[in-house]
């Protein structure tokens, strides 16, 4: 399958800066070809972990990608650490995608409504949005009829407890979508934030934990599940991206804040993870009943599906005495 991607790849190098700071991280070795600050002038305060206060990978601390490449393979997706990165949130995966894919003009396929900051990603770097309905998670047929049909370089989806409407693609949905997309040689952008926040039976494995033939990128963050002001996100991708969008990602930042990444790793490692993360979906299952039985109570003639897990629900008045439902996005 050929791999088709932004122009603008073919002018992407490797970061000299990064190729520099690699080789300086051996051991035994003093390197005096980069302008790395002197660790003695470094300030004594407490937060970084030994070593963890000189520039860093690209990539991420090692340690936090082998833990994120733990969590991924408990959703379903197995990708080793050597191709998970650690970025400043994962709205920089998005912008990292863009960049790889999207040229002026490309059709890039999601649902309608969907991410708004994602819209603005794709319209930034001149992306022919096409929008497919996918409201009650339970029939993609449009999105699939349209990978059939158009020759969508990039397919970007939110299949579990979506932005804005709060649905979860069933299993059956993500099978039949994944093999459209193996046999269109579409590739899959799956935007994944509110894994973390579910109110009951884990969602279904991911969509690009089915494909068989098409690239993907597989997006995560902590915001929603840890702390938002961290900025702290991850991809996985699949081989024949990773290298791209490391480069990507050297020429943006470099790398991402080491302080965040040791404060995300040391709750990843506490003991207490799990029960602090039964605490969070305790407490937005019960902000998400209160949400829905207010619904009920002062706008009866409006119809909502009460969300699985995530941060929004989805309503429609179908009385034009009150105006309540989110306006939808088109792309």
């Amino acid at each position: 399958m050929e791999l088709a991607l932004s122009e603008r790849i073919t002018r992407l190098e490797p970061s000299p800066v990064r190729e520099i700071l690699r080789a300086a991280q051996g051991k035994n070795l003093l390197s005096l070809a980069g302008g790395l600050p002197a660790e003695g002038t470094f300030p004594d305060f407490s937060g970084f972990p030994q070593g963890w206060k000189q520039y860093g990978t690209t990539e991420g601390e090692p340690a936090l990608r082998a833990e994120v490449s733990k969590l991924l393979k408990g959703r379903g997706l197995n990708c080793p650490p050597d191709r998970i990165l650690i970025l400043n949130g994962s709205q920089q995966g998005l912008d990292l995608a863009a960049k790889l894919f999207v040229d002026v003009g490309t059709p890039v396929l999601c649902e309608s409504p969907t991410y708004l900051s994602a819209l603005q990603v794709f319209r930034l770097f001149g992306a022919a949005l096409l929008g497919f309905d996918s409201r009650n998670g339970m029939d993609a047929a449009a999105g699939i009829e349209a990978l059939r049909k158009d020759s969508s370089r990039l397919a970007y989806l939110v299949p579990t407890y979506g932005n804005p409407t709060g649905a979860t693609w069933i299993d059956a949905v993500r099978d039949e979508f994944a093999y459209a997309a193996d046999h269109a040689g579409t590739a899959i952008l799956e935007d994944d934030p509110y894994h973390d926040i579910g109110f009951g039976e884990p969602p279904p494995a991911p969509i690009c934990a089915r494909l068989k033939r098409s690239p993907w990128i597989y997006l995560g963050s902590f915001s929603k599940s840890f702390v938002p002001g961290l900025r702290m996100g991850y991809l996985a991708a699949s081989p024949e991206l990773f290298p791209h969008l490391e480069r990507l990602k050297q020429a943006a930042d470099l790398h991402s804040n080491r302080l965040s990444q040791a404060l995300v790793l040391e709750d990843l490692l506490d003991p207490a993870h799990g029960s602090r993360l039964d605490g969070v979906r305790a407490e937005y299952r019960n902000r998400r009943d209160s949400f829905h039985e207010a619904l009920a109570r002062h706008f009866p003639s409006a119809t909502c599906t009460k969300p699985e897990g995530g941060l929004f629900f989805w309503a429609r008045r179908s009385s034009p005495g009150f105006r309540f439902a989110q306006k939808e996005s088109t792309p």
